[in-house]
Order: C-alpha cells, then structure tokens, then sequence
C-alpha cells in the first residue's frame, strides 16, 4: 500500500536529519582514531567545530520537519509517531553534539587515552553508524518495499545488542585503566553517549513498527 504523500515528505525530512547523523558520526570516529596523535590535535578541533555545523544543518532540518508536521498533523493516521520519530531523532542527534563537545575538552587537555579503550569507543561509533544507515535505508523502503522495511527492523536490534556489549567491555576497560578519575569520568561519559544514542535508535523502531504495519 506504501505512505501518503503527507508521509513521503516527512519521511523525506527524517532521511535528510540522518544523513547529517552519519556525517558527524564519521567525523566523530575520525577524532577517535587520531585521539593520541598530538600532531593531529588541530585537525581534531576543526572536525569538531565541523561537527557543530552539520548539528545546526541537521537543526534546519528538524525545524522543517516540525512546520511540515504541524500543518499536516491532523490528515495523518500516525500523527503520534511521527511526532515521537521525530522527538528522538533530535535527541538522538543532541547526544552526538553533547560527545563532540567532551571529545573537544579531552584533545585540548591532551589527555592520553588508552589503546584498548579507544579502539572500543571507535568500534561503538562505528556501530552506532551502522544502525544510523540502516535506518535510513529502512526509512527509503517505508515507501518502496514496506515488507522488506519490516524486515531490516530486526537488524536494528542485533546492532543494539552488539553495542550494549561493546559498552560493558569499554566500561570496564576504562575502570581498569591506569589513568586519572577526570579522564576515566569523561571516557566513560563518552562511551554512555554512544550506548544511549544506541537505545534511543532502537526505541524509534517500535514507532516505525506501527506505521509500517499499516502500509502492508
């Protein structure tokens, strides 16, 4: 049966919001990567403030969707989860900007970051992304292949559990490592970051579940 067309375009808004998620998350990974490379500790700041400027993009973006929403509220049937769709995506995208901040704090205390703690903060972010695709990909079949949509959903939730045990790993590494209680409180506060940011991917699901019922 696929969308309306009041659908389509808030579906076409939320992509446009998650593409710019995917771009900060590959510049967050990038800032990861090259934590102890005092060498790259300016490049790190400018893809940082790079960061910002996709967050106020992905801003833009929301404020469309949000007037779009408002004049088509009452045609729409799922009215309620787009409104939820789009709450969470905005928080979701709120938890990168709030990362990239801690990530900027630590470069400019060029304070060292253990390998091993590191690779798993990489590995979370990388994992994040990959949830941040998909969905985007589960939102282009909302309108094409609605029973393919139903079925990438469940993808979603073997990455967040795949996460969750990358996060209890980094948090535990983190506790082990020899390093200062300011650097171990900030990697720690990073990697819940990328683990909630996680949750909340995941949470948008259920959402999309109910819509995508009504389009088969």
């Amino acid at each position: 049966m696929g969308v309306s067309v009041a659908d389509a375009r808030l579906v076409a808004l939320l992509r446009k919001e998650l593409q710019r998620a995917h771009e900060i998350l590959t510049e967050l990974r990038r800032v990861l990567q090259s934590l102890n490379d005092s060498g790259n500790r300016e490049v790190g700041l400018e893809r940082l403030n790079y960061v910002r400027e996709l967050k106020m993009a992905a801003g833009e973006h929301h404020a469309e969707y949000l007037s779009y929403l408002s004049k088509v509220g009452r045609s729409l049937v799922h009215r309620e989860e787009w409104v939820r769709i789009g709450l969470k995506v905005m928080d979701f995208l709120d938890k990168l900007s709030g990362m990239s901040y801690r990530l900027g704090f630590l470069i400019e205390k060029s304070w060292i970051v253990p390998q091993s703690v590191q690779k798993l903060l990489v590995s979370m972010c990388e994992g994040v992304d990959v949830m941040t695709l998909k969905l985007d990909g589960i939102l282009h079949k909302l309108q094409m292949s609605p029973q393919e949509a139903l079925e990438d959903l469940k993808e979603i939730s073997r990455l967040e559990n795949a996460i969750d045990e990358t996060y209890r790993a980094a948090m535990f590494e983190i506790l082990s490592a020899n390093i200062s209680s300011n650097t171990a409180l900030l990697l720690l506060s990073i990697s819940e970051m990328l683990e909630n940011s996680s949750d909340t991917l995941y949470e948008l699901t259920n959402n999309l579940y109910i819509i995508l019922l009504d389009t088969l």
